[in-house]
């Protein structure tokens, strides 16, 4: 399990580790964390939630660390450049039993130079959602939207998201909204990883 920051001062042992995926194992786990959320449990999808827009995006795994060795995939994300300079995120998804996590310990995601709001640190999804833009960002992007389910609207617009448009996407009613890139500084990633393309990482 994963320490509250409240609860322990860091060991540097247990930890959540937001990052893309380092082996092919992660990425299985990735694609099965999808599977299980949007599928399973949800019932958007039937078999399968795998699409045209995998073959380019960039995968990003919370993963659960326990006596500092990995212990599971608990959240997802995905995101891909709709046309230049214009990227989405997508499948974005949090386990069960680790919604309620927050104030969790998140090495090398927040910088020490930056000012970041706690709001980050609220729960894995917006810590999710912190990667994801922020990634972006770093790369180059100068828009950053994503199609987000009604009951998670307020915790989007709690980081900086405002709402473009209502829209219906798998007979379930989504909203289209904007990131505002300010409140998500440029951040890369610090690992390796079998991303496809190196230019979205610091070796």
């Amino acid at each position: 399990m994963i320490y509250f920051e409240k609860d322990k001062k860091f060991t540097g042992l247990d930890f959540i580790d937001i990052n893309v995926p380092s082996n092919n194992v992660q990425l299985e786990a990735y694609y099965a964390t999808r599977k299980s959320i949007f599928c399973d449990e949800q019932n958007l999808f039937q078999e399968t939630e795998v699409d045209k827009k995998d073959s380019h995006s960039v995968p990003i795994i919370a993963v659960n660390h326990y006596l500092g060795f990995p212990d599971a995939v608990i959240g997802v994300v995905r995101i891909y450049e709709e046309k230049k300079g214009e990227w989405f995120g997508g499948r974005l998804g949090v386990h069960k039993e680790y919604r309620s996590f927050s104030k969790f310990v998140c090495p090398k995601l927040f910088s020490e130079q930056v000012q970041i709001s706690s709001l980050y640190k609220m729960s894995i999804a917006a810590g999710l959602i912190y990667r994801a833009v922020s990634l972006a960002n770093y790369i180059g992007c100068h828009k950053f939207s994503a199609y987000v389910q009604e009951q998670n609207v307020k915790l989007f617009k709690r980081l900086h998201w405002q709402v473009v448009k209502e829209v219906y996407l798998h007979s379930t009613k989504h909203f289209l909204m904007e990131a505002n890139l300010e409140a998500y500084p440029a951040t890369p990633i610090y690992s390796n990883s079998i991303a496809n393309s190196k230019i979205y990482f610091n070796y």
